[in-house]
């Protein structure tokens, strides 16, 4: 039996539907593992022709149809979601969803007290606030950073030393945190409401003994497994294993607009390390994934957002968010598309997956900005890298993409079928970006993803 790995790679804000293709390539590839990168911010809708439904976070998407988990070493952990989730999980399934479950022992691990300090930095942010997901993954990169050794880390689930780290980690986090409660009895309110309810939080003796209990218990459920393992078990074996992102490349730490970006890599290279270190030897296929029109949660540019198509094509699961922001809808953007492509490198991806072509088959006409203009530069700019290069220094990315407005191109579509419509909004997304489609979505189950290869 042949050795094959997909790589699944967002290239968008996110949302663009690599949870579905997961689903698919389980069901039609018998994929034995999904392995994770990225953090456990994801919200990957996963819905089957069988009617089972679920949004993951940190299990992989296949995971309804019974295939392993492995978060790897390019993959913040959270213990505590990570057992809600697999509670929720277990109900839906007929097998053991933690069995065969696999945790790199490298993995950070993202604790409560995290998640509520990142909320305190946003909330202090007041109207300058980036759209965090409240979840702690941008706070525990931080930490990481700053504390080295001290860090917490998978190895340390089932460490004699966990509460004590723990605790260090607890102490630090207060002394970051404490002179804000004063603050906050002088922010506007319900600004100085919401922080004083986020450490409270931290003050309470119970948080850090349940965090303990849950991590301990996460640590009998799951086996933490280092290089060797993952090499010999996971790597090696035949069949076929998918390596799925979370969030979508125009939000990635290096490449996406600051400072409206995450933490975490959302990048194919990351992958392409996990395979490389373990000296993988099956065929590997990159894939791009994208929406055919464009969708962004949260602050930060977006070029082509449109609240008239908002309202038209309101998103079934995705809502405006306390912590997130709105759910922003804009028309297909290639300027972007073609940014993300080119930000992963020459021949990261080897095709594209083209989702949500049922919705916007709906359109009359279908818009897709081919060139952006903003006032304070002259000309207009077919790519993101053209426009960066005119930028002055005391100028960031995001306040010039802020200013952009889309040139579109429209496709009128009124007398051509559904079919037809389909069609034409692929080649023309083809043609635009300059790689072959390997796949289209008409719906949102596994029967509705199709072979395109072109």
């Amino acid at each position: 039996m042949a050795k094959k790995a997909y790589i699944i790679t967002g290239l968008g804000y996110g949302d663009e539907g690599k949870g579905s293709v997961v689903d698919w390539l389980t069901a039609e590839q018998n994929v034995h593992t999904v392995i994770r990168t990225g953090g456990p911010q994801a919200l990957h809708r996963v819905v089957t022709s069988t009617g089972l439904e679920h949004v993951f976070s940190q299990f992989g998407s296949g995971s309804l149809r019974g295939a392993r988990t492995h978060l790897s070493r390019h993959m913040l952990v959270a213990p505590s979601a990570l057992l809600r989730e697999g509670e929720v999980l277990q109900s839906k399934c007929n097998h053991d969803v933690f069995s065969g479950f696999t945790i790199h022992h490298d993995a950070l691990l993202v604790t409560p007290i995290q998640a509520v300090t990142g909320r305190v930095r946003e909330l202090l942010r007041g109207p300058n606030r980036r759209g965090s997901v409240g979840v702690g993954v941008g706070e525990t990169v931080r930490d990481a950073n700053d504390l080295g050794e001290h860090a917490l880390r998978a190895r340390d689930l089932d460490s004699p030393y966990l509460a004590q780290k723990l605790v260090h980690l607890w102490r630090y986090k207060w002394s970051q945190y404490e002179p804000y409660a004063d603050r906050a009895s002088g922010l506007p309110e319900p600004i100085g409401a919401a922080i004083r309810t986020q450490l409270s939080l931290i003050a309470d003796d119970g948080l850090l003994e349940e965090t303990v209990r849950e991590f301990t218990t996460l640590a009998r459920l799951v086996r933490i497994v280092d290089d060797q393992y993952v090499n010999e078990k996971i790597l090696t074996p035949d069949g076929t294993l998918v390596i799925e992102g979370s969030q979508g490349v125009l939000l990635d730490r290096v490449h996406g607009f600051y400072p409206y970006t995450t933490k975490v890599r959302s990048v194919p290279d990351t992958a392409r390390d996990i395979l490389h270190s373990g000296q993988y030897t099956g065929e590997v296929q990159s894939l791009g994934i994208l929406r055919s029109y464009a969708t962004r949660h949260g602050h930060g540019p977006f070029v082509t957002e449109d609240a008239a198509l908002t309202k038209i094509l309101p998103d079934a699961r995705n809502h405006n968010d306390a912590w997130q922001g709105n759910f922003r809808i804009g028309h297909f953007d290639a300027v972007a598309t073609r940014y993300a492509v080119s930000a992963c490198g020459a021949q990261a991806f080897d095709g594209l997956v083209i989702t949500c072509l049922d919705r916007t088959s709906q359109l009359n006409e279908w818009l897709v900005s081919t060139h952006y203009q903003t006032a304070s530069l002259d000309g207009g700019y077919e790519s993101i890298a053209r426009l960066c290069n005119h930028l002055t220094s005391d100028r960031l990315i995001s306040d010039v993409l802020s200013e952009c407005t889309p040139v579109y191109h429209t496709v009128n579509q009124r007398s051509l079928s559904v079919e037809g419509r389909r069609q034409q909004q692929v080649e023309t997304i083809r043609s635009l970006i300059s790689l072959p489609v390997y796949a289209t979505s008409i719906g949102v189950t596994e029967k509705e993803k199709l072979l395109y290869l072109t």
